[in-house]
Formats: structure tokens, C-alpha cells, sequence
């Protein structure tokens, strides 16, 4: 059985959003058990009317405190013992869960990753990871928040988790490996991806092909795409607002004259499907790789949704024992060095 521990309290539409997102995730696979994190009293309440084998895989653990954006995120979580962000990352770090999942502070829950969770011994800085929607399929980005400063060698590190990943739950036996840079030629970039391209080439074990660009990001240009965290952020941030805009001109189109709403009539249901394979709530979320266990973080906004495949997406990570295939690999690289 895999035990995922789930942040009720996070998130914008906390709690019933999360609920019934963790509803649908037990229903999909029997294999997990869900150790919910909050008020008690308001948990309990909530899943009274769930059906008792379901149930049966449920535990409450009673979190009264609840970390807000507005906290210092390390000086939150160092307070609030018993947040459920903080509770949450303890189990993990103790066995007791395999995962912990939130939509709650985002800061607090990178902080709790790394500050409670842990890193994996040899990983200088955990890289925040998320498959992101291309022309040709999902592919890996990262880091997309967590390091903002980074150094060379941590993100040939990054590259290494991107590559574990894909062949272990993706399923992709040589991914493709690209590094962010503002251009493919190879004198252009700062100091910071310029050292770490020559470290990149020198590696054997991974198939790395240069830099990438950010208008060949959403082309799918590489099955894995590594950057620091201010550069990967931005990418993705402009690449969900350009999303919004075209749709929201689409939309105006579409409802300025009867013949162009006799068209949305048309083309709605494909254009609805076809939206769905790109949307981010399939994902679930990004994850904190490089951890003693881990951590999933959500959207702030996350609908139930986004929650279930968080959870779901969980599951497989530590079903594909994803992060013992990362902790053999930096093991096997400090015996190198």
C-alpha cells in the first residue's frame, strides 16, 4: 500500500476541493491510503457520507494550524509545528507517508521539502519538476521555483533527475536533454549556462543536445528541459498568461456576430477536447525531486481535479520506486568522485 500524506487546508478552494479530489483518487486506485492533514473536527464532517470502504484507507490527523502566503515561509514552518504542511512533511520524513501533496504556500511547502523531508545525500538542491504541455506531448521542465540562484553543477544535477524521471515513469528509454539558454548557438548565454553546458557535454551517461530556446519550449524541442529556477519560472508563467490571452481573444471572436457563434457551436466540443490534453490539471503538479521522500506541490488555485491527479501521480512516482533509482544514482556518483 502507498501512504500519501494530503495538506486538506491548502489552496484557495481548501477544503472541499481537496476532499473530493482525494475522494476520486482512492476510488481510481486501491492501493493507496490517504493520511489527511487539518481541523479534524471539519474532516470528519466533511467524509461522514463517504462510502466505508473507502473510508477504510483514510486517516485523519488533526493539524490546527494553517501556514498563509502572507508568512515567511521558513519562519512558518519552523513555528507551526502543527500546520498541516509541517505534520504532513514530518511523516514523510519518518516513513510514515511516502508522499506529501499541497496546494497550500508555496514557499512553505518548498521549505518544509527541504528543511524537514531532506535531501538525498550528494544532491546539492532539490529542482521543483512539472510535465508541461507541448505540440508533441508532455515533457519535464525544470527548475520552475525553487532555486533561483543557481550553480553549474546543480544543474547537471537537475538533468540527471529530468533523465531518471523519464525513463522511469515516462517510459522514455534516452530522453532528450536541453538546456534553457536565449539562444541554440553555442557562444550565447550568461556565465551560468555556459559552464554548465561544458559540463553537460562532458557527461556520457546522459543525452544531452545543447541549448534550447523558449519559442522551441512549446514545440516540444526536448523530452527534458533544465534551467534555474528565475529562468524556468518566468518561462512558464509567460507561457500560461499567452495560453489565457488566446483564449480570452478567441472567446471575444467567437461571441461577436451570429455567424461566429454559429461556428462556436461547431468547433466547441473538439476545441474543448482537444484543450483537455494540454490542461495542467491532468498533471496534477510539480514535484520536489531529489528529497528523502516525496513532495508534490499544487497549484494555489487547484480544483478537485488537479488534487486527484496529484495523488495519483504520487503513486506512480513511488510505485516506479522513482526516487530509489535517484538515491542509487547520486550514491553511485559520490563513490565516483
Amino acid at each position: 500500500m502507498i501512504n500519501i500524506a494530503l495538506d486538506v487546508m491548502g489552496g484557495d478552494n481548501c477544503p472541499q476541493c481537496n476532499l473530493k479530489g482525494a475522494l476520486e483518487a482512492l476510488k481510481s486506485d486501491d492501493e493507496i491510503i490517504l493520511h489527511l492533514y487539518g481541523p479534524e473536527d471539519i474532516i470528519s464532517s466533511e467524509i461522514a457520507s463517504w462510502d466505508k470502504d473507502v473510508r477504510s484507507r483514510v486517516t485523519v490527523v488533526n493539524a490546527q494550524e494553517v501556514i498563509t502566503t502572507e508568512e515567511s515561509p521558513a519562519a512558518a514552518v519552523r513555528k507551526k509545528k502543527n500546520s498541516s504542511i509541517v505534520m504532513g512533511a514530518r511523516a514523510v520524513r519518518e516513513g510514515r507517508c511516502d508522499a506529501l501533496v499541497s496546494a497550500g504556500s508555496s514557499g512553505a511547502v518548498l521549505a518544509a521539502g527541504q528543511l524537514i523531508v531532506g535531501r538525498l545525500p550528494g544532491v546539492h538542491r532539490p529542482p521543483l519538476a512539472s510535465m508541461i504541455p507541448t505540440k508533441k506531448g508532455f515533457k519535464l521542465f525544470l527548475d520552475l521555483g525553487a532555486n533561483v540562484d543557481a550553480r553549474p553543477e546543480w544543474l547537471v544535477q537537475f538533468a540527471l533527475m529530468g533523465k531518471l524521471y523519464m525513463q522511469r515513469v515516462q517510459n522514455i528509454p534516452d530522453p532528450e536533454i536541453r538546456l534553457m539558454n536565449l539562444g541554440v548557438e553555442e557562444e550565447k548565454g550568461n556565465a551560468l549556462t555556459k559552464a554548465a553546458n561544458e559540463l553537460l557535454r562532458a557527461r556520457s551517461d546522459m543525452n544531452y543536445a545543447g541549448y534550447i530556446e523558449t519559442r522551441d519550449v512549446i514545440f516540444g524541442g526536448a523530452d527534458v528541459i533544465v534551467a534555474d529556477a528565475f529562468t524556468g519560472n518566468a518561462v512558464l508563467k509567460t507561457m500560461e498568461s499567452t495560453v489565457e490571452f488566446v483564449l480570452g481573444i478567441l472567446k471575444e471572436v467567437l461571441k461577436s456576430s451570429l455567424s461566429t457563434k454559429l461556428a462556436a457551436l461547431a468547433i466547441m466540443g473538439p476545441l474543448k477536447n482537444k484543450m483537455k490534453e494540454f490542461s495542467s490539471a491532468e498533471q496534477g503538479g510539480a514535484m520536489l525531486l531529489g528529497l528523502n521522500g516525496l513532495v508534490m506541490k499544487c497549484h494555489g488555485n487547484a480544483e478537485e481535479l488537479d488534487i486527484k491527479n496529484a495523488v495519483l501521480k504520487s503513486a506512480r512516482f513511488i510505485r516506479e520506486g522513482t526516487g530509489d533509482i535517484i538515491r542509487e544514482a547520486f550514491a553511485a556518483e559520490n563513490t565516483v568522485r
